[in-house]
């Protein structure tokens, strides 16, 4: 049996609450409400930056296609302009020769017409892809200024949380300073096996670590060794502390 006064007992228990509360700061800590919303609106914001790239993309894809279709218009027409010359300017005498002139103009007025159908088709998508490429990059401006405010709070409750962390962490080396060496290694190796809870308080007959109430005789025994000694509670094994 752990020699320990009674005061050492209230010690040591101000120990274990210390060292719940170390715990619980951890967890939040890694499972900050900040972090969990900041990996959301990231992860959406990666989905847009990578749908709004891509469409950046194909639109600029398209607005090249449509100069170039602009440009072999422009020189179709130019060319169809110019053979037209010939045709009526009165040059051409032979039957053969205007009849291959006339077959030339009635291809590159068929090419300007395929030119023009796909030119229309063209500027149609591109008109689409402007509308969504304009929507979102509004989102993707939103999202990011929503991450950069979430990070700024996750940084904001991480830095209250460490500063919360270094203030119990250094209340624990004075109350763990208060005890004998003994008491302290045999808490650290109890708390250990105990899901980090090795001292409960004694709340009327009930262990407030496994919330099952002693029976007399267990109570009578409680009191008698918490006299100058660790008491335990014979269901979890955990020390009692009487306060």
């Amino acid at each position: 049996m752990i020699s320990a006064t009674p005061a050492e007992q209230r010690r040591l228990l101000d120990l274990q609450r210390i060292d719940t509360d170390i715990r619980k700061l951890g967890h939040r800590r890694a499972n900050l409400a900040e972090q969990k919303a900041l990996d959301d609106n990231a992860d959406t914001l990666g989905r847009v930056s990578s749908e709004y790239a891509t469409s950046r993309d194909q639109l600029e894809r398209l607005r090249l296609q449509q100069k170039r279709h602009e440009q072999e218009i422009a020189t179709v027409d130019s060319r169809r302009k110019s053979e037209e010359g010939r045709m009526y300017g009165g040059l051409i005498r032979s039957e053969k020769e205007l009849e291959a002139l006339r077959g030339e103009l009635g291809a590159l007025r068929a090419r300007k017409n395929e030119l023009e159908d796909s030119l229309l088709e063209i500027m149609e998508q591109t008109e689409e892809l402007e509308s969504l490429v304009a929507t979102l990059q509004e989102r993707h401006g939103e999202l990011t200024g929503q991450v950069d405010a979430l990070t700024q709070a996750r940084d904001h409750a991480a830095t209250d949380i460490d500063a919360a962390l270094a203030s119990r962490r250094a209340q624990r080396v004075t109350v763990a300073g208060d005890l004998p060496a003994e008491v302290v290694e045999y808490y650290e190796e109890l708390r250990a096996r105990k899901d980090g809870v090795g001292v409960a308080e004694l709340q009327g007959r009930t262990c407030a670590g496994c919330r099952l109430e002693l029976t007399a005789i267990e109570m009578e025994q409680v009191r008698e060794d918490s006299v100058d000694s660790l008491a335990r509670c014979e269901q979890c094994g955990r020390v009692l502390v009487l306060v």
